[in-house]
């Protein structure tokens, strides 16, 4: 009896210990999943070091952080110059996973022009992929966050016949067509005379954020000519409460209002970014993650999570 008594007492503390255990690691962040939650993602929105902003990482170290995370490839994007050599240059110093880039029609490269993306395409390596249309320097960015004017794309009701040229290139080259900050009404004009000169990669760049701002009815219509819709993890913690003054100025997109548009436009129209590398904000891999949690949370299946995160943009890139 006094034996049986004894061996429940020692039960009873080793349970003790046991919880206690378990209260302590509490503290401490959960081990590394088996399987990564982004293996196979593309990240169509990556800003890093150099550059003329401030940034928390360099080309290498976001490319090694990516492919320590799983991911298939990732965009280069840089407001001011051509990313198709640096994404060649990447290819070499960290092998196993995909680069490209590409050129933004910003007033660096002469707004839009077509010279600039004929040279882009051309550059040794054949990582250069995406036309980005004008972004912080758009005549719709301009006015909406300094309330003075940028670089037009349309007049009249109709494009430009420069921004036409450069739709052409892209037509002939089946370059990615990356919208830019224009204005939701332009970007929708964009969409529809791209795809009737040929091009076949429509991506709108963050479409739910401030600019262009994309309502669910907009990215429908858009979808009947093909475009498809990024979705960034920047635009998650943008808001009134945003820890950087600057990111206070752009809405907050939360991934409940990203997982409505995906289901109610479609999976097979979305891919994702990060759109991260600012001094002071997650790494690029962390910030993806963060975004499909938050996603699969919002009710999100692990099929549509799989277009949004890789199929989609593996057939823009080529890579399928």
């Amino acid at each position: 009896m006094k034996r049986a008594v004894l061996t429940a007492a020692a039960m009873l503390t080793v349970a003790t210990i046991g919880m206690s255990a378990a209260s302590a690691q509490s503290a401490f962040p959960p081990g590394p999943p088996k399987v990564s939650p982004i293996k196979g993602a593309i990240d169509f929105h990556v800003h890093s070091a150099p550059d003329v902003f401030g940034r928390a990482v360099s080309d290498v170290e976001v490319a090694v952080a990516a492919k320590r995370a799983g991911m298939r490839a990732i965009v280069l994007k840089n407001h001011v110059t051509n990313t198709a050599d640096r994404a060649a240059l990447l290819m070499e110093a960290v092998p196993g996973i995909e680069v490209f880039g590409g050129i933004v029609l910003n007033n660096a490269v002469g707004g839009f022009n077509v010279n600039a993306v004929e040279w882009m395409h051309r550059m040794d390596g054949a990582r250069g992929k995406v036309v980005w249309f004008p972004t912080f320097e758009s005549d719709n960015h301009k006015k909406t966050f300094a309330k003075s004017e940028g670089i037009k794309m349309v007049k009249d009701g109709k494009l430009l016949p420069e921004v036409e040229e450069v739709l052409k290139v892209i037509a002939r080259e089946n370059l990615v067509l990356q919208t830019g900050h224009a204005s939701a009404d332009d970007t929708l004009l964009l969409i529809k005379r791209a795809s009737e000169l040929g091009v076949k990669n429509i991506i709108v760049t963050h479409a739910m954020a401030t600019v262009p701002g994309l309502s669910i009815e907009q990215m429908k219509e858009g979808a009947k000519f093909g475009a498809m819709y990024e979705h960034v993890y920047l635009n998650n913690i943008m808001g009134e409460d945003a820890h950087f003054g600057w990111m206070r100025h752009w809405k907050k997109v939360t991934p409940e209002d990203m997982a409505k548009a995906i289901k109610e436009v479609g999976a097979d129209h979305f891919v994702l970014g990060s759109d991260l590398g600012q001094s002071g904000n997650p790494i690029h891999p962390d910030g993806y993650r963060k975004m499909v949690a938050g996603l699969k949370k919002a009710g999100l299946s692990d099929e549509a999570l799989k277009k949004v995160m890789a199929t989609n943009a593996e057939k823009q890139l080529g890579l399928n």
